[in-house]
């Protein structure tokens, strides 16, 4: 009888520790920073894809030039550069304290606030072959540099699948795992503006809402979009009629009214000029995305669509999840 317990026992936690696979590819779709790097022969356009596998308490992110390894039971991140053939590793006490030191460091000099809301629209469309609902999230993030007030509008249109993806429940339960583990860290990341507190407590939000939705995310647009209505009837313009065309905004004189004196005064137009009077017939141009969201205005500073697909239930091989023979560990940046 005790044999036979245990037997089952060893059956069922088999059973729900399943491997679990899937592609995501990100490109940016839309918005003035898209154009303006195309204007100057940039791939800004060009797809970024990863792989992500997860098996037990390890996740790999594997892209064309790197991989990264994250371990909850040792509680370690790796992070592998497949063209230098060198790794890093990072404990998450590690990660905390580099997060602590950041967060101490601004000592309220660059605070952002930020508010985030999110709700079901109602929406329904057949993505990639999947039926989804759109699930809607908006952030504004109001940030107070050196004394110098401004304001974004981050916009997400997320559409959900709407049956269960099978094995999909092993990436949600690694990712709160995760987050329990190292809190706020987990998506603020080592650098930049998510590395602000203000920033790192509303990414947390979203990405507690989203696990409350249920679901899995097959195709999610990002819009960030000024505030300012001025700006976007520049941007609506400048995206309708293309840059240098008469009587519309330039390419840098849209950039510099979205940024100057809105999100810390970068960018910031002088006052003696003034921007011509956008054409009441122009319609911005419109997005690449798969799927048309529910958004409050075309226009946009960036515009960027993840996908999702691929998923695979098939078992993965340990070596997915392991730094490649012969690379040199290296120290990791910022320690």
């Amino acid at each position: 009888m005790y044999f036979r317990t245990v037997s089952s026992a060893l059956l069922l936690s088999s059973l729900c520790l399943a491997d679990f696979k899937y592609d995501q590819t990100t490109r940016m779709t839309g918005g003035s920073m898209l154009r303006m790097m195309q204007m100057v022969g940039r791939g800004a356009a060009d797809q970024q894809t990863s792989t992500i596998s997860v098996k037990g308490d390890k996740m790999a992110t594997r892209t064309k030039d790197s991989i990264i390894i994250i371990d909850l039971a040792a509680e370690t991140t790796t992070t592998v550069n497949l063209k230098d053939q060198t790794y890093s590793v990072m404990t998450f006490a590690q990660t905390r304290e580099q997060m602590e030191k950041i967060f101490n460091k601004s000592n309220g000099k660059s605070e952002a606030s930020v508010t985030v809301d999110g709700k079901e629209t109602g929406k329904t469309a057949t993505v990639n072959g999947t039926p989804t609902s759109e699930w809607f999230m908006t952030m504004l993030i109001e940030g107070n540099s050196g004394g110098q007030k401004g304001q974004m509008r981050m916009e997400m249109s997320n559409w959900m699948s709407k049956t269960k993806v099978a094995g999909f429940d092993e990436v949600t339960n690694f990712q709160k795992k995760m987050v329990e583990k190292m809190g706020l860290a987990t998506l603020a990341g080592p650098s930049g503006p998510m590395a602000q507190p203000g920033m790192a407590k509303g990414m947390a939000e979203m990405a507690k809402k989203m696990a409350e939705v249920g679901g899995v995310p097959i195709v999610t647009v990002m819009r960030m979009i000024p505030t300012d209505p001025e700006q976007i009837k520049q941007m609506e313009a400048m995206q309708a009629q293309g840059e240098g065309a008469p009587g519309r905004p330039s390419m840098g004189d849209a950039l510099s009214g979205a940024l100057g004196g809105r999100f810390g005064g970068l960018g910031r137009k002088k006052k003696t000029e003034e921007a011509p009077a956008a054409a009441p017939a122009a319609q911005p141009a419109k997005s690449a995305a798969p799927v048309e969201g529910s958004f409050s205005s075309a226009a946009s500073m960036m515009e960027m669509t993840t996908e999702s697909a691929n998923f695979s239930t098939q078992s993965l091989d340990a070596s997915a999840f392991a730094v490649p023979a012969g690379f040199k560990e290296v120290k990791p940046k910022g320690l």
